[in-house]
């Protein structure tokens, strides 16, 4: 199947399931194996096994996901940050947001500072509510401002910088420290999502050997 989720499509997605909606226009996308088990949950009985969050991912454009490496992320480097399943021994909608905005950090950064980056907004993952924001938030927000900027065709850091300023003022409930937090976060996120959609770019030229799109 061809990618074709956007990052925007997917924060949609994963707040529509948060909520215990499954969006119709996604539907018809989702083979039956992980669609049907999900119409029969309550929201907070909604969770995916690995398997199911690699085809998720992969749905999305510029990106490949393998079972073995989110099973050595969640083991390993950044099992501080991800948790243990949270619903029988499937993982959260919470937790899948929280892998696919390590992948998207990935392109760009190590571990060690991904973790830094996860330490300054993120806290226990038993308990989401002591987030300064929430995986799913963190991700929709990033998404819409990487969206928004390419559709203005501005990506310079001062643009950047300026559409999160006026996207943090609209926002409600956080103190100046909490916002100057989501606000350097938020930056190296776009900054990763292009670094994702130019690495998938160049590889295009690297195996067609005629050179077309």
């Amino acid at each position: 199947m061809k990618k074709e989720w956007s990052r925007t499509d997917m924060a949609a997605f994963l707040t529509s399931l948060s909520q215990g909606k499954i969006p119709v226009e996604k539907r018809e996308d989702m083979p039956k194996n992980i669609l049907n088990p999900l119409l029969k949950k309550r929201k907070e009985n909604i969770g995916f096994t690995m398997s199911n969050i690699v085809w998720l991912g992969n749905q999305l454009e510029s990106t490949n996901y393998t079972e073995s490496a989110l099973k050595n992320w969640v083991k390993r480097e950044i099992k501080g940050y991800i948790g243990a399943p949270q619903v029988g021994r499937k993982y959260s909608v919470q937790q899948v947001a929280m892998l696919f905005i390590v992948k998207d950090l990935k392109v760009l950064l190590d571990f060690e500072t991904i973790r830094k980056v996860l330490s300054s907004v993120f806290n226990n993952p038993v308990d989401r509510e002591d987030d300064i924001i929430s995986p799913i938030k963190y991700y929709e927000s990033y998404a819409i401002l990487y969206e928004k900027l390419i559709h203005n065709g501005l990506l310079s850091e001062e643009q950047i910088k300026k559409e999160i300023v006026v996207f943090l003022e609209k926002e409600d409930g956080y103190s100046d420290v909490e916002k100057n937090k989501i606000f350097r976060a938020l930056i190296v996120a776009i900054l990763a999502v292009r670094t994702n959609y130019l690495k998938a770019w160049a590889k295009r030229y690297v195996t067609d050997q005629n050179g077309k799109e």
